[in-house]
């Protein structure tokens, strides 16, 4: 363990605030801007990636101090901590979560979400609450409050990945080493009317992937799910991970397994990644014990790094 993780640790558990904390690393020779936007090259980032052993994601209630101490190897957060307040993660509490108990690097991934607009969260204009853009679709009723989007729109991408003041923009200054996207699946939305929809999706990662590694070459990449459009070899090559949810359970309610026939036709394109060197990770939402070892067990079998969650991911995750 470094000198700094050590006198971190001991100044945690007598009541330190991180803040105050962070002023001691300049005496230790580390910079609490250059710990925060401490940038891993790709190859390395990677390693990190698969090496991994522990995981997890959290996107409500969270306190930064207890996942500081938490042993997870890599952590999934939403830049937000705050959007009433307009609070985003800092620079120390930053340098801080790279930074795991034992002195190792822990990879701090950022939430993305490309495929549907949350009309309540901080990024989106108030004007556009009462008159939406045309652009935006139907609500998505397992999520009020959020609505699918035309994402192959221009104005749309420029909200989230190549405006000036995008939301990927704020990831990558607030110094995360990749993201996880969500609803990359949101092509299903409009796969019934939309013959390029898979195709403008794709596009779409591959857009953030060369605009965040214009900036920070070893940015990581974790789509979540959207299994039908791993089997195009260009989205495989631009992508690090992906999170699969729900694989073995849950698709016919909570601590239910899935059918074999589901569970095989996701693996089997999950599989395409694996071949070409894409992290498979899997979220489960089981409260069943003896059914969270076995699903485990199965997933650390083929070579999946599992995680173990609540469906509000408002918990501290491990």
């Amino acid at each position: 363990m470094s000198p700094f993780a050590k006198l971190r640790r001991v100044m945690l558990k007598i009541g330190v605030s991180l803040p105050a904390i962070s002023l001691l690393s300049p005496i230790l020779g580390q910079t609490v801007a250059g710990a925060a936007q401490q940038r891993l090259d790709r190859t390395f980032a990677r390693r990190l990636l698969h090496d991994a052993r522990s995981w997890g994601v959290q996107y409500q209630n969270v306190d930064i101090s207890i996942l500081v101490e938490s042993p997870l190897d890599l952590i999934v957060l939403d830049p937000s901590l705050n959007d009433s307040a307009g609070r985003f993660i800092s620079a120390q509490e930053m340098a801080a979560l790279k930074r795991k108990p034992d002195g190792g690097r822990r990879l701090v991934i950022g939430y993305l979400c490309i495929g549907e607009a949350d009309l309540k969260r901080w990024y989106w204009p108030p004007q556009w609450r009462s008159r939406l853009p045309a652009w935006v679709g139907p609500e998505n009723i397992n999520w009020p409050g959020s609505r699918v989007v035309r994402y192959w729109d221009r104005r749309w991408q420029e909200m989230i990945v190549t405006g000036s003041a995008s939301i990927l923009s704020k990831i990558i200054d607030l110094g995360f080493d990749g993201v996880l996207l969500d609803r990359v699946d949101a092509y299903g939305d409009w796969d019934h009317n939309r013959t390029s929809a898979r195709q403008e999706m794709i596009e779409l990662v591959e857009k953030v992937a060369k605009t965040a590694r214009q900036r920070h070459s070893g940015f990581l990449l974790i789509p979540q799910n959207a299994e039908h459009i791993i089997e195009n070899e260009s989205y495989r090559a631009v992508i690090d991970a992906i999170n699969k949810e729900s694989l073995l359970t849950g698709l016919s309610g909570k601590d239910i397994p899935n059918r074999a026939t589901d569970v095989e036709w996701s693996l089997s394109r999950l599989r395409l990644g694996q071949a070409a060197g894409v992290r498979m990770l899997a979220t489960e939402y089981l409260s069943n014990p003896n059914l969270r070892d076995r699903t485990n067990d199965q997933l650390v079998a083929w070579n999946f790094l599992p995680f173990f969650g609540v469906k509000a991911l408002d918990k501290p995750p491990w």
